[in-house]
């Protein structure tokens, strides 16, 4: 019995300690182990503000089986694609310390492509490069892409143009010399000649402004040439600072807002400034809204997810080499495979982590949604062409501004030396007129493109708008930019030409050689004719006479014009002996409508005043 009762004993306390004892020593390594990366995972503030490389050392590492399973992609260079054949190395620095998410700016066109993941240990036939919509969503997003990276290469060089002219300087002040040496100073002295005849000329009709006017024209021309051939260069700069300059007090009161790191760990003043140009940050927003949502979209699911808003950001640096990584791989190429691992092995460890927390996402991330990644392909697409549209017209007229103002520099001494004489003037009043309208499309256009990023940035920032409904918003902003600003009048007018009448191209009007006290004879016509002018037999009676009050009235009716009279018969100075015959005068056609009215309002006195005539011509006679 103290056998049987002992051996009870002893498996109990064995059962015990099968039962409580090893799950506390196997749970303590477990505990150590989610604990050893950090105390805990990354919440979504903290992905914000602690910085991507903090929260990723958080998350568990893939196990050696695992990873064989696995094939992460392969990084891309920021000018991969067909954007990237608009994008250039950037010549300033964010200070944005990795934890604002500068995508353009950083990363320029790079990961904007997909690929399947996490299918090579089933059965699956196709590789994941072969894969039909995969293939249809990475075209799209080529495209989409390319839109964007012409509008954003457009902008920056339209507001930057020392670095878009600086290969014109050379020519400018060459071309512009050589005119103005071989030109200007050889036929200059030829028209000035010519000016002084053409003064000596109509020196005859005694106008002494119309000589100032031509003296002080020819001298405004020569200096102005002059300055122009002797600082060529910096007579384009000059023009280029100041339209830049109030570009920029434009674009900073309303356009793209600078972005500053949450926690900046430099003391020193500035280092965290966020020192991009305007252009620049409106290319950020541009690609945050355009490309990266939509690839989200094709990557996750949902652009506005919390699991997308937490590991968006990681699984695209993970996909992408950013300018800092080409040129640590350009000045030491044995850091590429280093690199290119590093990353790879972050895009397993957030995708296993997005595994966990939300099955669904991941299945989009593995690519088995392949029409849905078609689809956000093709909102990219529409979403490029309604941004683009305006803001690449508005670019291009602000490029030909600019480039107006550097060929009429060149041009300014071989039209200057024709335009010295003022009535021969007409070319260099029409390039004149060309950079007027150059420098006010700079100023329009800068400023409309400036308000329509704005805009766009205001748009897709408010995540309360439906997806389709912030790309029609943005449509509608650029169809009521074109509707105000009108492009094509505005192309029209660099011409030198305009709907109205320009200030240097307007002249008075010739004065009227006529004056009060003068009256035009009539002309001749044939008794057959049916022309409405003058007939030479007008009767005195029905002449019209300066103090006639009727004739003032009627002057006034016209406008305040004298009214068109004939020429009257007038009686000789030397007084004639009484005619021994009659000659009887028909009643004359009204050859114009003053004489008409006269006609119409005392048809009685003719009667009278025939019959009158008449009866002494009759009593002479007799």
């Amino acid at each position: 019995m103290k056998r049987l009762a002992s051996a009870v004993l002893a498996t109990m306390v064995l059962a015990l300690g099968t039962l409580f004892g090893a799950p506390v020593q196997a749970a303590a390594p477990a505990a150590a182990a989610v604990a050893a990366p950090g105390d805990k995972l990354c919440s979504l503030e903290e992905w914000t503000a602690r910085g991507l490389d903090e929260c990723i050392t958080r998350l568990q590492d893939v196990s050696a089986s695992r990873v064989q399973c696995l094939s992460a992609p392969n990084p891309a260079a920021p000018d991969s694609g067909l954007g990237g054949w608009f994008v250039s190395k950037p010549t300033w620095t964010t200070g944005a310390d990795g934890r604002s998410y500068l995508l353009y700016s950083e990363y320029g066109y790079a990961g904007y492509d997909y690929t399947t993941y996490d299918i090579n240990c089933v059965q699956t036939v196709m590789h994941p490069d072969y894969k039909l919509e995969n293939t249809i969503a990475n075209g799209e997003f080529m495209l989409a892409a390319g839109i964007v990276g012409v509008s954003n290469a457009l902008r920056e060089r339209a507001w930057a143009p020392d670095e878009m002219w600086g290969w014109a300087d050379p020519l400018v002040e060459n071309a512009t010399t050589a005119l103005y040496r071989q030109v200007f100073s050889v036929f200059g002295v030829i028209t000035l000649a010519v000016i002084g005849v053409y003064l000596l000329w109509r020196s005859r009709q005694a106008q002494m402004s119309m000589a100032l006017t031509t003296v002080g024209w020819a001298i405004l021309v020569m200096v102005g040439v002059t300055a122009i051939a002797s600082w060529p260069v910096q007579s384009a700069k000059a023009a280029d600072s100041t339209l830049v300059s109030v570009l920029s007090v434009v674009h900073d009161a309303v356009g793209p807002r600078a972005q500053a790191p949450t926690i900046c760990d430099d003391a020193t003043p500035g280092a965290c400034d966020d020192r991009r140009p305007p252009a620049v940050r409106a290319g950020d927003t541009a690609v945050q809204a355009l490309l990266y949502r939509n690839w989200l979209r094709g990557v996750l699911g949902s652009a506005d997810s919390e699991t997308a808003k937490k590991y968006g950001p990681a699984l695209y640096r993970a996909k992408s080499l950013s300018w800092d990584d080409v040129a640590a791989i350009q000045d030491d190429s044995s850091r590429r495979d280093g690199i290119i691992r590093a990353k790879q092995s972050d895009w397993m460890k957030v995708a296993e982590q997005i595994k966990t927390e939300d099955p669904e996402a991941y299945e989009y991330l593995r690519g088995t949604k392949g029409m849905e990644r078609v689809g956000a392909g093709f909102v990219a697409i529409l979403s490029a062409f309604c941004y683009a549209a305006f803001d690449i017209v508005a670019s291009l007229l602000v490029l030909l501004g600019f480039l107006i103002i550097r060929w009429a520099v060149i041009a300014a001494p071989a039209l200057g030396t024709v335009g010295l004489l003022r009535p021969a003037s007409a070319g260099l009043r029409r390039l004149v007129n060309s950079v007027l309208a150059a420098l006010f499309n700079v100023l329009i256009f800068g400023t409309g493109a400036a308000v329509y990023l704005f805009a766009v940035d205001l748009i897709m920032s408010t995540s309360s708008l439906a997806g389709w409904l912030q790309v029609t918003l943005v449509l509608l902003c650029g169809v009521v930019g074109w509707i105000l600003l009108r492009p094509y009048r505005r192309i029209t007018q660099l011409g030198g030409g305009s709907s109205g009448t320009s200030l240097l191209t307007a002249r008075p009007s010739a004065p009227t050689a006529s004056s009060s006290n003068e009256r035009t004879p009539a002309p001749v016509v044939a008794p057959g004719s049916t022309t409405s002018t003058t007939v030479p037999e007008a009767r005195p009676e029905l002449a019209v006479s300066a103090e006639d009050p009727a004739s003032v009235v009627r002057a006034e009716a016209h406008g305040g014009a004298d009214p068109v009279r004939a020429e009257t018969w007038r009686s000789p100075d030397v007084p004639e002996s009484s005619p021994a015959y009659a000659v009887y005068r028909p009643a004359t056609v009204p050859h114009q409508a003053a004489t008409r009215a006269e006609a119409r309002t005392e048809p009685a006195a003719e009667p009278a005043q025939r019959t009158e005539r008449r009866s002494e011509t009759w009593a002479e006679r007799s």
